[in-house]
């Protein structure tokens, strides 16, 4: 068998590949916290207000209606809540005899019956 393997670097360039990705990493971790600095001390310069503004009405492109005022007088309504009692009896109506299996509610009611 051949010992033909992968040619090594030597020593010397080992050491400074390393030295590159050690530099590399050293200056990612230094524009890191450049960016955090600056986020940090912004010396409330930024252009977003700590106060909140009030919402402003949208600009139809159309020129169309407000619509804002109207959607502020109808409100938010609630939604009925539906019965499912009365779902349940009219698709128990609805079903009529079952043609898969046999009628449950016959059979529970035997069950119970006893």
């Amino acid at each position: 068998m051949s010992h033909v393997g992968h040619p090594t670097m030597s020593t010397r360039s080992q050491l400074r590949a390393h030295w590159i990705v050690a530099l590399s990493a050293l200056a990612a971790l230094v524009a890191a916290a450049a960016v955090v600095l600056v986020l940090m001390i912004d010396d409330g310069a930024s252009t977003a207000t700590s106060r909140t503004a009030a919402p402003q009405a949208a600009v139809r492109s159309d020129g169309g209606p407000n619509e804002s005022a109207v959607a502020a007088s109808v409100g938010v309504q609630p939604s009925p809540v539906p019965d499912e009692a009365a779902i349940a009896a009219s698709i128990r109506r609805s079903a009529g005899p079952s043609q898969y299996g046999p009628d449950e509610s016959t059979v529970a009611a035997a069950i119970a019956g006893h």
